[in-house]
């Protein structure tokens, strides 16, 4: 993320310049660097929507900016996910196709770019998990070409983000439609040797492995998820996790 200069160094620039220098408020900021300050602040749901909304109007100042594009999804993901999950699912439909909307303007400019290919699969996933089971089921070939294009391009993206999908969509389908537990493992081991920090991908693992009768392996990564200090990347959506994790361990006991 762009940092602001010290004032000290500021001051210097416009001493040496001949310039007066004036201290920029947040909101004289970059488009672009205050959506990213609000998503910071994503615990609260004002900021969350905010993020949104902000992202929004950088992505249409400036229309080859990428990243205004693929954080501007992941803003409307996490809004409706984490911070307003009570929200009614008409609004959360429309806040995430408007997610899958900015994602492929994202992939339209930056097919390479993984981050992109990844939140648009994420919002294919919950637009269809909030839709209901067929239209989830609808959804499932556009998740997981997305996801191909990620392992090819990044496969660490947002923390082994692509396993930790992969993963749960093989727990979450019916066997007819491809599910398979012993596939979920595979990607949510590999999601979490790949980035230990990541809370969400542990929980995952923790609930398939139930879903296996592997209960003592189940504990473990529940146990571990408590323990843990959250890494800042995913600081926001851990108490809710962390709330998932007790909740589970419970019924494990």
């Amino acid at each position: 993320m762009h940092t602001m200069p010290r004032p000290w160094l500021a001051i210097f620039l416009g001493v040496a310049l001949g310039t007066a220098t004036i201290a920029q408020s947040p909101t004289d900021a970059p488009l672009l660097e205050q959506a990213r300050a609000a998503y910071q602040q994503r615990g609260a749901a004002a900021q969350a929507q905010k993020a949104v909304d902000l992202f929004g109007r950088a992505a249409a100042a400036d229309p080859a900016s990428y990243e205004a594009r693929w954080e501007g999804a992941r803003a409307c993901y996490f809004l409706g996910t984490w911070a307003r999950p009570e929200m009614e699912d008409e609004e959360k439909l429309a806040l995430f196709q408007d997610g899958i909307e900015r994602a492929k303007a994202a992939v339209a400019l930056n097919p390479k770019g993984a981050e992109g290919h990844f939140w648009l699969g994420v919002l294919y996933g919950v637009y269809g998990e909030t839709k209901g089971i067929f239209k989830s089921l609808a959804m499932v070939p556009g998740i997981q070409s997305e996801m191909a294009e990620c392992l090819k391009i990044d496969r660490a993206v947002e923390g082994y983000g692509p396993d930790r999908l992969l993963g749960r969509l093989y727990y979450k389908l019916p066997g007819f439609k491809g599910g398979d537990n012993r596939k979920s493992i595979e990607h949510l081991e590999r999601a979490v040797q790949g980035e230990p920090l990541n809370a969400l991908s542990r929980l995952y693992l923790a609930e398939t492995y139930r879903a296996e009768d592997m209960d003592e392996k189940a504990r473990e990564q529940l146990r571990t998820i408590l323990a843990m200090t959250p890494d800042p990347r995913w600081k926001a959506e851990h108490p809710a996790i962390r709330s998932q994790a007790e909740a589970l361990l419970k019924k494990l006991s």
